[in-house]
């Protein structure tokens, strides 16, 4: 094996497809829920076109053997960006190769292309949330069995929840409605990050002459329905129901609602909500520009057992959510 020396951190070049795609095979077999990660064309599509920057940990030889990506995935938001995809391949590992590619990419990235990032932490070891604490991320919320454990055969040990981080590059002034049910935990999560942040409680009925407006995706092979509200009004508990219908043909453990935070009716869609099972995800910085709200929903037992924890924080965090879902669906500690 070359040493570290002869790596050089750069930016995907096109000629990087195959290497990147052979990467991912390396580290995933092919069980990595997004097939199209296997795609070269669709790699070349996405630089091309802006869609996703990638950074790549490359030999002499033109060999990759790191990849971290930067890209425009579920947030309306286009400025806000998800760091994902981060990974090196095992005979490459504990050289500090991931480490120096993730700092390149998260200081690089926005400060070229102007734009916030936020990250899916993975729970089934800690050395992702031990970068990103180290990258000035911060906490805000878990999602409980997002992935397959499929995408970590090798490991094993069941679904895969993952830390919601972020780290705001810049900033507005926005009044954050909470659900009073939410209320000490959000304030707990907005503490030190609340510049420009007015809180206050939201205690409005959802307006009678407003149609709920969302959209939904399923991914099937992660067991994944992701429903995002863009307006809520009185005939919302219709619409949450209809949503979770179309999606009850298809295998799915794991429902989560994205809804913004900075309107009146949150309360009140929340109580909506919790009674069709669903409990607190966590904030979502940024997410429609300004700041939202993930609430989640599991088809059975979330493998809390298999939660693994790097900050007092994220262990707050994570208990509280905890708690919510014993709440929510009446299940005893």
């Amino acid at each position: 094996m070359e040493s570290k020396d002869a790596c050089k951190i750069d930016f995907f070049r096109p000629e990087d497809a195959q290497g990147v795609v052979d990467l991912y095979r390396a580290v995933y077999g092919n069980e990595y829920p997004v097939r199209s990660v296997y795609d070269t064309g669709e790699i070349l599509r996405q630089d091309a076109c802006g869609e996703t920057y990638r950074m790549v940990a490359r030999m002499a030889d033109g060999t990759v053997v790191g990849h971290v990506a930067v890209y425009r995935s579920e947030p309306p938001n286009r400025s806000l960006c998800e760091v994902g995809q981060w990974m090196v391949r095992h005979d490459y590992r504990k050289h500090g190769i991931g480490a120096e590619l993730m700092h390149a990419a998260v200081t690089t990235i926005p400060q070229d292309y102007q734009v916030d990032l936020w990250l899916e932490s993975v729970c089934n070891h800690l050395t992702t949330q031990q970068t990103m604490a180290r990258e000035g991320f911060i906490e805000t919320g878990i999602e409980v069995d997002l992935m397959p454990e499929s995408a970590y055969s090798r490991r094993g040990g069941g679904r895969v929840s993952t830390l919601l981080t972020f780290r705001r590059c810049s900033g507005r002034r926005q009044t954050l409605y909470l659900p009073l049910v939410y209320a000490d935990f959000l304030q707990f999560v907005y503490h030190g990050a609340d510049d420009g942040i007015t809180l206050v409680i939201a205690d409005t009925d959802l307006p009678a002459d407003t149609v709920t407006k969302g959209s939904m995706k399923i991914y099937k092979e992660a067991g994944v329905a992701r429903i995002t509200v863009q307006a809520a009004g009185a005939d919302f508990p219709a619409w949450v129901a209809e949503k979770e219908a179309e999606a009850a043909g298809t295998d799915i453990v794991v429902t989560e609602i994205f809804m913004p935070l900075t309107v009146p009716w949150t309360g009140a869609a929340i109580d909506v909500l919790r009674k069709r099972g669903f409990f607190i995800g966590g904030a979502l910085f940024q997410w429609f520009g300004d700041d939202g709200l993930l609430m989640q929903k599991h088809a059975g037992t979330p493998n809390y057992e298999g939660i693994l924890l790097f900050t007092e924080r994220a262990k707050k965090i994570t208990a509280f959510v905890r708690d919510d879902w014993r709440a929510v669906t009446g299940t005893r500690a």
